[in-house]
């Protein structure tokens, strides 16, 4: 952890429709803008985000505050990294407002409305860490790479699909909604048809280099994928083996179709345990890594957003560029 030190301008990017800003009717918004001017951006659009960055590049913004959920963080990071490509990003800071936070349980400021904002005006003496978001790319076809923190496929895409649901938001708007549907499902195990759908899981094959894993590939069916790049999740949940260990990289876990002791593992897993059993079972692979080749026929969800199959189901995720995120 740094003290972050001649940080000279911030500038709020914040999107309305957010859950948290949707519903304060614009309050945040009318307060940021009497206290940043200019540097206060509504982005209504992801695609309006390059213009925005391209000006607040030019204006010298070298911290850039994000008001949404992760879907708006993953957009704004993808963007950054564009738009400041030649020359050193600038920090970030995040005020959780959307649907799913998971970032912010992680990297989030710690301060909100008016404090804040005040606390942005004076920014020397913050805190900061370093984190590099998982570059998600498709090698086969001319989709624009995109960043992001948390994400997987298989029996994860299932979850947020379901996660996505009025009635499942109603209920756990937060960072539960996925999680909960996710674990939940479990009790769609007890019933044969459902079980046998979720258990057989989704065609999955992967392979990494330069890593002592016990795998460096698979192929076969995956009941459960996820990745992170991410050091901590909300409750104490992490559903992997390595949790702030200073390895460079992003985390996966990736549980075999059919998988063993599924309950016992899940128990553990929720709880933030990865007991021995657990970690040579063979069911069940997890590491930390830099990148990774995958071919699924199952959509790839990063940070809440769903992106379907490519036609080879071919898809890369690799380490991205090194963002420093601020904190009271």
């Amino acid at each position: 952890m740094q003290t972050l030190k001649n940080v000279v301008q911030p500038a709020l990017i914040h999107n309305p429709n957010s859950r948290k800003n949707a519903q304060d009717k614009g309050r945040f918004l009318r307060m940021a803008r009497q206290k940043l001017g200019d540097y206060c951006v509504s982005s209504l659009n992801d695609s309006h985000l390059p213009a925005h960055l391209t000006e607040l590049k030019s204006k010298g913004v070298d911290l850039i505050v994000i008001s949404g959920g992760d879907g708006t963080v993953s957009a704004c990071l993808t963007a950054i990294a564009a738009i400041y490509h030649d020359c050193p990003l600038p920090a970030v800071a995040i005020l959780p407002s959307g649907n799913t936070n998971l970032i912010a349980g992680d990297v989030g400021f710690g301060l909100h409305g008016d404090a804040a904002l005040d606390r942005f005006l004076r920014p020397e003496g913050l805190k900061s860490c370093i984190r590099a978001p998982i570059r998600l790319s498709w090698p086969d076809e001319e989709r624009p790479a995109v960043l992001g923190m948390f994400g997987g496929c298989t029996g994860y895409a299932r979850a947020v699909r379901i996660a996505h649901s009025p009635n499942v938001l109603k209920f756990a708007p937060h960072d539960l909604a996925v999680f909960f549907t996710l674990f939940s499902s479990m009790a769609s195990l007890l019933f044969r048809r459902s079980r046998h759908s979720w258990m057989k899981g989704d065609r999955l094959s992967w392979s990494v280099q330069g890593e002592d894993l016990s795998r460096e590939s698979r192929d076969g069916r995956s009941f459960l994928f996820m990745v992170t790049a991410l050091e901590k999740l909300s409750h104490g949940i992490w559903p992997f083996w390595n949790a702030g260990n200073g390895e460079s990289g992003f985390h996966f876990l990736d549980a075999h179709a059919f998988p063993k002791a599924l309950p016992k593992a899940c128990f553990n897993l929720l709880r933030g345990r990865a007991p021995e059993w657990l970690r040579s079972h063979e069911d069940y692979v997890s590491a930390t890594v830099q990148e990774m080749r995958l071919e699924t026929d199952s959509d790839f969800v990063l940070d809440g957003e769903v992106f379907p199959a490519s036609a080879s189901g071919r898809l890369m995720l690799e380490e991205g560029p090194a963002f420093r995120f601020v904190h009271v």
